[in-house]
């Protein structure tokens, strides 16, 4: 079964092909359901189906449960323990493990890092989940001890913003001298954008070589 809606399968607002009988059978495709009257079964089903496809934060799940909760506004009169309701299930799924926004924030941290994200650039999309505050700054540093910069942050920009010139073949890593030059404020502006700062962008443009592009940055290995 497929569906544009990435909860569509097995979801609890969802029926398949043969339980709608509007619907033709070939299509394979499962339409969306009157939705259902809010309880408390029916929001841990669907926190369940959530978290069983996606690694969620405590602020994602509460959005997927209050759009929800809205669309079965449009129909069904809610009960006013709703809020308590929502906030009971997340605890729950904190409880049993299903959410760990510190846990989650810093493998997120370290992918992000891997893919040559500056730390302003992983802390802006950390932020976007819903993470701020000590498992913010806590997701930071893991991920730059775990990645071997200690608690030095430079270091995981200076490392991060070497990774991802190497992949966008930018500045020393362009093969072509005079590709190099013509390009060199566009380089420096795609760095920028990443989030890196002045001293990497300029080191990396700027560097004759690898060799002296680590001398610049202070980096044991590239």
């Amino acid at each position: 079964m497929s569906s544009s809606d990435p909860l569509a399968n097995s979801d609890p607002d969802y029926a398949s092909p043969s339980e709608d009988e509007n619907q033709p059978r070939s299509s394979g495709r499962r339409v969306p359901r009157k939705p259902k009257k809010v309880s408390p079964e029916y929001l841990r089903r669907v926190a369940l189906h959530y978290l069983d496809r996606y690694a969620a934060t405590e602020a994602s799940l509460r959005a997927v449960l209050k759009r929800r909760i809205r669309k079965s506004a449009t129909v069904h009169e809610l009960d006013p323990d709703v809020p308590q309701w929502v906030d009971a299930l997340i605890e729950d799924m904190k409880r049993l493990g299903f959410i760990d926004d510190a846990a989650f924030a810093q493998t997120r941290a370290v992918s992000l890092h891997r893919s040559g994200k500056s730390s302003r650039a992983i802390a802006q999309k950390l932020i976007s989940k819903g993470i701020s505050g000590d498992a913010l700054d806590g997701a930071l540093l893991a991920a730059a001890e775990e990645l071997g910069h200690g608690d030095d942050r430079r270091s995981m920009d200076r490392a991060a913003g070497v990774e991802f010139a190497r992949r966008r073949r930018l500045g020393v890593f362009n093969p072509s001298p005079e590709q190099r030059q013509a390009r060199r404020e566009k380089d420096m502006a795609a760095l920028a954008r990443r989030g890196f700062g002045y001293e990497i962008c300029r080191a990396v443009v700027d560097a004759d070589d690898e060799d002296t592009l680590r001398d610049r940055l202070d980096l044991d290995a590239l």
